[in-house]
């Protein structure tokens, strides 16, 4: 594989015949999301240009190119779940609620539903 020589254009050729391939699958397996899926492709491409002076068969460029995405979706998605899930403003300290004690008639004990009254001992 020239690729493996160090051509550029060879690279380029690469990535020109299998990108859209490429970022088909990772957006079916990212959930649809355009922007995952081009960012995945990314990190896969350049788990490419490294790890292709160590692909022992070129023959089977396709499996291994599939395989290197698997793996960066598989990265993506553990970083994710270890992320907490804070917005901001859920980052943001909240006050206490106030509590306050009401003797009204409608919220004492003895006004709700179904509760004797102390009268009835």
């Amino acid at each position: 594989m020239r690729c493996q020589l160090g051509e550029r254009e060879a690279f380029g050729e690469l990535v020109d015949v299998w990108h859209a391939p490429l970022r088909r699958y990772l957006r079916g397996v990212a959930g649809g999301s355009p922007d995952t899926a081009d960012d995945l492709a990314q990190e896969t491409w350049v788990a490419v240009l490294r790890g292709l002076p160590g692909l022992r068969h070129p023959e089977r460029f396709a499996p291994w190119l599939f395989t290197v995405a698997r793996r960066a979706l598989t990265n993506h998605l553990r970083q994710a779940y270890r992320a907490p899930e804070t917005s901001p403003r859920a980052a943001e300290p909240q006050p206490l609620p106030v509590r306050t004690r009401s003797r009204s008639p409608d919220r004492s004990p003895s006004a709700w539903p179904g509760r004797p009254s102390r009268s009835g001992r």
